[in-house]
């Protein structure tokens, strides 16, 4: 009876500090600041090209995190959530075992096969779409330092931009 009435007190609590938390790893692009905002977790650090840029200081945490310390910032375009970009130091990893958990991991979270690897450089490009909700995933892996620079974005706001330059875009990772 006791673990019971724990679990359903525990529903309750949870409920409604999940139906208002912001998801790290499930971003709600298009959603406005305000919405996602709701605890003041995101802090502006800059603004260029019409995109506004936050770094996320909440209690949410990534996968990446355990292993990779990487840098995360979130772009807001019209102050609606575009975009998530994040940048991950190189690495002593073997540059294919980096490749092949990439390729598994993202594939698996966008529910769609690979769209385009290109190579540019030391640089090998991938990008998944996911059509039905119009949500982009770019990664670009350098294969002699395996540092890696990603964007996770929304196409619809990207839109709204017509004439932005691959070298503001942080959905372009600096091409």
């Amino acid at each position: 009876m006791l673990k019971k009435l724990c679990f359903i007190m525990g529903c309750f609590i949870m409920i409604p500090l999940l139906a208002h938390g912001f998801d790290c790893n499930r971003p709600d692009f298009g959603a406005r600041l305000e919405d996602v905002n709701t605890d003041g977790y995101f802090l502006k650090h800059m603004e260029k090209a019409g995109i506004s840029y936050y770094t996320y200081t909440g209690p949410c945490h990534m996968d990446g995190h355990r292993d990779l310390n990487p840098l995360i910032s979130y772009a807001f375009i019209d102050n609606r959530l575009y975009a998530r970009i994040i940048r991950v130091a190189g690495s002593d990893e073997d540059f294919q075992d980096v490749r092949k958990r990439m390729e598994k991991i993202v594939t698996r979270e966008m529910g769609s096969p690979i769209y385009e690897i290109k190579q540019n450089g030391d640089w090998l490009v991938y990008q998944w779409t996911n059509k039905k909700d119009k949500i982009n995933f770019k990664v670009k892996i350098d294969s002699k330092t395996n540092e890696r620079k990603s964007a996770f974005y929304y196409e619809p706001l990207r839109a709204r931009l017509p004439n932005l330059n691959a070298a503001d875009d942080p959905a372009s990772l600096g091409e």
